[in-house]
């Protein structure tokens, strides 16, 4: 830890007072990253069972407005796999631009990688530079098994011009649409289940394809 001044004895009512005039805003950022970290890993583990999760991970966010419209428009779009009388859509949102608070990227970036660790969303939508990212990671479905539409790179679809997006206020400029390789899992129960939100993950990014 840098030293400022003169340091008092340490857990003196001095030094409390020296360590919230110096390090006030290294502590408060790092309870803040405590606290995201935290609440990712908790979303995570208890989310409920949607239909469908959307992740979207740009350096071009969009607005708040623009995310409702987003979840409303898939629930449109998809079927209640969950089969409790109505379809349910989560969309999670990772801003990935520079910020100019070092310790609020850090956090995205520590939401980023609690994300990639408990993957739920079976739809990705994303800049190049992260459908480049995760496609090397060998996390997407080949396009080839599940759309006729070409890709770029094997795995992601450009959605430049999709007119489903543009209508909501989405920027499709630089957005790459990728579906999440189903993972072998231990039970059958537990398969099926994730293999019918993976078919509503295609049904969706086929309907955002559609409108292209």
């Amino acid at each position: 830890m840098e030293v400022y001044g003169v340091k008092p004895k340490r857990f003196t009512k001095e030094w409390w007072e020296y360590f919230w005039e110096y390090y006030k805003w290294h502590t408060i950022a790092t309870i803040v990253l405590i606290i995201l970290f935290i609440t990712s890993i908790n979303d995570c583990v208890h989310r409920i069972n949607y239909d469908l999760q959307v992740d979207y991970i740009s350096e071009h966010q969009i607005s708040e407005e623009a995310s409702n419209a987003l979840t409303a428009l898939i629930e449109e779009n998809i079927d209640d796999v969950t089969e409790n009388g109505k379809k349910e859509a989560y969309v999670t949102l990772l801003d990935m631009k520079e910020n100019p608070d070092p310790q609020y990227t850090q956090a995205m970036y520590t939401k980023y990688s609690v994300e990639m660790a408990y993957i739920e969303s079976f739809v990705f939508l994303m800049s190049k530079k992260y459908a480049d990212e995760l496609s090397d990671m060998g996390v997407f479905e080949a396009s080839e098994n599940w759309t006729s539409a070409p890709s770029y790179n094997g795995y992601c679809i450009s959605l430049e011009d999709c007119t489903a997006l543009k209508e909501i206020g989405i920027d499709t400029g630089d957005l790459y649409l990728g579906i999440i390789k189903l993972k072998e899992q231990e039970k059958v129960s537990e398969r099926e289940k994730k293999l019918l939100q993976q078919e509503n993950g295609i049904k969706f990014a086929k309907f955002l394809i559609s409108k292209r």
